[in-house]
């Protein structure tokens, strides 16, 4: 059922071959315009997290807070060798990521914020004395690192890091400017923050219509003076979507 058609979304997440998100917009029959405004990188590696990763069978945990902290650590380790030590996650997405390189999830978080996932984990899960390795993106926050210390031995992993995009397509700042759209989807803050400085480089200065997932997104887009029209109440592709929906049928 096509309820999203003649309907103009412009998604300012990073361009990937599998983007749940956008594959599902475009099923229900928007037309769905790339506008970029981050890329996900690998993370330089250090001497201390290459002998991390050559020690990768000591932890007793790895633990993994997104897709991409998954698919990019298995891109450095020889995953046929890798021993099964206990994985917990946060997140459906994330834990179907752990399943495509052929391992389980011991624990897969029904929360979806870091503070959430620390409750869980430390409700007689993580054990004093566990070694456990935080695997990250380079601009994720200390909560679950600081949240552990004192209980566990904790070592963190930046396996990627997040480089706002410097071109950009004029025909949809064009686009923006004269209002032809009916939504605007922002991901992350550094998103949100490349798009209001091009934006301002534009000089376009107007309340946009937009939804965004995450309350770190949510706070960013206020910070900025905008209010979105919808925030997921969760981080994943299809609820988001089923809640866009909903927006427009209402309207």
């Amino acid at each position: 059922m096509n309820t999203l058609e003649n309907k103009k979304i412009i998604t300012t997440r990073p361009l990937s071959d599998q983007d749940n998100l956008k594959n599902a917009l475009s099923g229900k029959g928007a037309t769905v315009l790339d506008f970029p405004m981050i890329e996900i990188k690998p993370a330089e590696l250090s001497d201390d997290h290459k002998k991390i990763i050559k020690a990768i069978d000591a932890f007793h945990w790895l633990i993994f807070t997104s897709k991409n902290g998954v698919s990019h650590f298995f891109r450095i380790i020889d995953n046929d060798n890798l021993k099964q030590p206990k994985i917990a996650v946060i997140g459906e997405s994330t834990a179907k990521e752990i399943f495509k390189n052929n391992h389980t999830p011991f624990f897969v978080s029904t929360g979806i914020t870091s503070e959430l996932f620390l409750k869980e984990l430390k409700n007689n899960r993580i054990k004093t004395g566990d070694s456990v390795l935080l695997i990250l993106g380079e601009l994720a926050d200390n909560t679950l690192e600081n949240g552990l210390a004192g209980l566990a031995t904790i070592q963190r992993l930046n396996v990627y890091k997040t480089i706002e995009t410097v071109s950009y397509s004029e025909t949809i700042v064009e686009m923006i400017r004269e209002d032809n759209y009916n939504m605007i989807i922002f991901t992350s803050p550094s998103g949100y923050r490349n798009f209001s400085r091009i934006m301002n480089e534009n000089n376009i200065h107007k309340n946009y219509r937009i939804a965004c997932i995450g309350k770190t997104t949510h706070k960013e887009v206020l910070n900025h003076g905008q209010k979105p029209l919808l925030v997921s109440s969760k981080p994943n592709a299809e609820n988001f979507v089923t809640e866009i929906e909903a927006y427009f049928l209402k309207k």
